[in-house]
C-alpha cells in the first residue's frame, strides 16, 4: 500500500441485527483489521464501519466484499465514502432550513434521508424514481447520492 491514508466509511448493505445475514461487529472489525485496514471502528450493530486505508476506494470496496464472502459466506454490497465526501453531503444539503422545518412539522418520523448508492444511478433508475414519486416527496440527485 502506497500513498497517504484516507479515512473511509463503509456501509454494508443487507446485514441484520438478528436472523439472516447476521454479522457480529467484533468479528467484522477483526476480519477488516486482518486484511490490513487501519483504525477500524464499527457503529453499534449497523454494518457501518470507519477505517483508514491508502488503497483507492474501488479497491477497498472489492477487497471488503471479497473478505466478507470468504469469512462470513455472504455476498453483499459495500458502499464506500471518504470522510470528506460525508462532510460534503452534510454541509451541502440541497434543501433550505425552512423547507426541512416544514417537512419535519408535517411528517411522522424522520423527514430527511440520504441514500448513498455504490454508483451514480442509471437513467432508467432516475426515471423509475420520478414515476414512483407521489409528489409529496422532494429529492435531489447529486452524483451517487440521493
Amino acid at each position: 500500500m502506497a500513498g497517504n491514508h484516507q479515512i473511509y466509511v463503509a456501509l454494508l448493505r443487507g446485514i441484520n441485527v438478528g436472523g439472516k445475514n447476521k454479522i457480529k461487529m467484533t468479528e467484522l472489525r477483526s476480519a477488516l483489521e486482518n486484511m490490513g485496514l487501519r483504525r477500524v471502528k464499527t457503529y453499534i450493530q449497523s454494518g457501518n464501519v470507519l477505517f483508514e486505508s491508502s488503497d483507492a476506494e474501488a479497491t477497498v470496496r472489492q477487497r471488503i466484499e471479497q473478505e466478507i464472502a470468504a469469512v462470513f459466506g455472504m455476498t453483499l454490497t459495500v458502499v464506500i465514502r471518504t470522510a470528506e465526501e460525508m462532510e460534503k453531503i452534510i454541509g451541502h444539503c440541497p434543501f433550505s432550513p425552512e423547507l426541512i422545518a416544514e417537512a419535519a412539522a408535517t411528517c411522522v418520523g424522520e423527514s430527511l434521508y440520504v441514500a448513498l448508492l455504490p454508483e451514480p444511478p442509471l437513467p432508467s433508475g432516475i426515471e423509475k424514481l420520478a414515476t414512483a414519486n407521489n409528489e409529496d416527496d422532494a429529492y435531489e440527485i447529486v452524483g451517487r447520492d440521493v
